[in-house]
């Protein structure tokens, strides 16, 4: 039911601000603070209020309704009484014990139950939906959309599970167990999917008379009249079903959120970190079925999420997935179309999965060294600048590669995604023309610098001799030699390429005197860096070395106009000298100098 959702803002400043068409899931990812959950709020704001509500984020919906007569059996599929005036009805709005649970406090009013919806003047409106007048569009919304659309975060979709009142049967359900009670092709469904989940079946406990109650049966009912009778046989096979309220609460939110998306035809469903609650593997399944359920029904659902699980699950549905990264760092917003496909080709690579790609998403940033060791000794550098508040880098994952050809492979995709994502390699990436062609390209360095770095590159590896690659680095350099090296990596940083000047990893931190190599390095070194900051030798940041060294690279990732990630046009124009004047040019001009000499004459 919506068409588009346009955003304010897009991938950096002055881009054009992001629109997409969500399909049956779209999944809002980034770090901490990006407005994931404001973004969710706010669209639900906008139905609510027919768009006149504050927003910081979504600027506008636009409306894909069904049919007139789908949107007229789907009001009055709602329809409880005759309305005040000719042509309007009251209509109930399906509510469960969670609508209370969500009350911000700038909400005055208690959660609408009946509205009354002027049917003629609706579809009238929906004449006009492709667009709408603010005054259609606020009728669309709030008579028509806000009636199914549902928005759930970790309390409201445990509150699913509460037991609830039992209607008349001669009336309209008043909550969404009644409606799920009347419909037994969403119950099998329901049933399908618990047990694949957790060898349960999902049925609901008739038997109280005055209370709905859902419970979790070893087997499923025989029948109808097993589940939904009070019978002395309906009490004995509920009785023998466990009470969904004395389970676990990742059991209570998954069922939460399969049976809301099953129930009452809801068509835009808005959910708020649906991996609460629930393990690694049920939050990949959580994933995929919502995302199936979602494409079956026609329905649009939303999710804020900070779980790499739940978007490779949405990802492995085969159904259409939108994933848009949000980003807000020093004051500068940003927001991101990733590609599904992209990162469903990503995760089939499995050294690329096995590196932890995917959850970088929801890291302000990422550090890809190229060895396991480097990702360790970096990220402990980073933790006690951060500590001591010396200019680390926060909210950065730190990853390993295996190896420097790797590392291109995974910096490239993270930069296409907005991640800013910094390369940190041994200086012997220099000794090889190929590799350091690769990583340039893969790190966004413009085509028109790659010929004179590979040069520089070339002269500097005559320089360096393999010994001083493994211990000295550029620091045995001397003169020309030494400036030519100091150009280049300064050059390479910008780009978010941090090659170690002083050779390789095992060469920081000299007056330790460590020797070794990898993990037997790294382990000595660890020992005597001490662990406790109230012992004397506990190792604190200084102004150089390595301690410089990440700084320099926690500078990169914070800074929103860094260079490095996207595709760049450097212009050369002022380069290059003007264009000599043909002959009629040098001919013209020779008839205006003899004009002029002869006027002042």
């Amino acid at each position: 039911m919506l068409k588009t959702v346009a955003l304010g803002f897009g991938a950096g400043e002055g881009d054009e601000p992001l629109r997409f068409t969500p399909g049956p899931m779209t999944v809002f990812v980034g770090p901490n603070n990006s407005g994931k959950s404001l973004a969710l709020r706010e669209i639900e704001d906008f139905i609510e209020t027919g768009g006149d509500s504050l927003r910081h984020i979504v600027r506008r919906l636009e409306l894909l309704l069904p049919p007139d007569d789908e949107v007229e059996d789907m009001v009055l599929s709602r329809a409880v009484g005759d309305g005040d005036t000719e042509g309007s009805v009251r209509v109930l709005r399906l509510r469960h014990s969670g609508d209370h649970w969500r009350r911000r406090a700038t909400d005055v009013a208690e959660p609408v139950v009946e509205q009354v919806v002027d049917l003629y003047a609706l579809l009238q409106a929906l004449a006009y939906a492709d667009d709408p007048s603010d005054e259609d569009l606020d009728r669309l919304c709030r008579d028509f959309l806000a009636l199914f659309t549902l928005r759930l975060d970790g309390q409201t979709r445990l509150a699913l599970m509460h037991p609830q009142a039992a209607d008349d049967p001669e009336e309209h359900p008043s909550n969404y167990l009644g409606a799920l009670f009347r419909d037994d092709e969403a119950r099998e469904r329901i049933r399908e999917i618990t047990h694949d989940a957790f060898g349960l079946y999902f049925v609901i406990d008739p038997t109280e008379g005055t209370h709905l109650r859902v419970r979790m049966a070893e087997r499923a009912p025989m029948d109808d009249d097993e589940e939904q009778s009070i019978t002395d046989r309906s009490r004995a096979f509920h009785g023998r079903a466990a009470d969904i309220d004395q389970m676990s609460d990742g059991i209570r939110a998954f069922t939460g959120l399969t049976a809301a998306l099953l129930s009452a035809d809801y068509r835009i469903m808005l959910v708020d970190e649906p991996e609460a609650f629930l393990h690694p593997p049920l939050v990949r399944k959580l994933g995929k079925r919502l995302t199936q359920l979602a494409a079956e029904r026609g329905a649009n659902v939303l999710a804020a999420t900070h779980s790499p699980d739940f978007v490779m699950g949405c990802i492995t549905s085969g159904q259409a997935v939108n994933i848009v990264r949000l980003t807000w760092r020093k004051n500068v917003a940003g927001a991101r179309l990733l590609s599904a496909h992209k990162l469903s080709t990503m995760m089939r690579d499995p050294l690329l999965r096995s590196t932890g790609v995917l959850g970088a998403l929801f890291h302000e940033g990422a550090v890809v060294c190229e060895a396991d060791a480097d990702r360790v000794f970096y990220a402990e550098v980073n933790e006690r600048l951060l500590a001591h508040r010396a200019g680390g880098a926060d909210g950065v994952v730190f990853l390993n590669a295996q190896n420097k050809q790797t590392v291109r492979r995974i910096i490239r995709p993270l930069r296409e995604m907005g991640l800013p994502a910094a390369a940190v390699l041994d200086l012997d990436l220099l000794k090889g023309r190929e590799d350091f062609r690769d990583l340039l390209r893969s790190a966004f360095v413009p085509e028109v610098f790659w010929e004179p770095w590979e040069e520089q590159r070339r002269r500097l590896h005559q320089q360096i001799n393999n010994a001083d690659y493994k211990a000295g680095g550029i620091q045995r350099l001397r003169g020309e030699a030494r400036a030519l090296a100091d150009t280049l990596l300064a050059s390479l940083s910008e780009y978010g390429v941090f090659l170690v000047p002083y050779g390789e990893l095992e060469c920081w931190l000299p007056e330790l005197e460590v020797g070794g190599h990898g993990p037997e390095w790294l382990t000595q070194v660890f020992a005597r860096m001490g662990t406790d900051p109230g012992e004397p030798g506990y190792q604190r940041p200084t102004g150089g070395g390595v301690w410089r060294f990440i700084q320099r690279v926690a500078t990169w990732i914070a800074e929103p106009r860094r260079k490095g990630m996207r595709e760049e046009h450097v212009p050369l124009d002022h380069l290059l000298a003007p264009p000599a004047p043909d002959e009629t040019e040098k001919a013209d001009e020779a008839d205006e100098a003899e004009e002029e000499q002869a006027a002042v004459a």
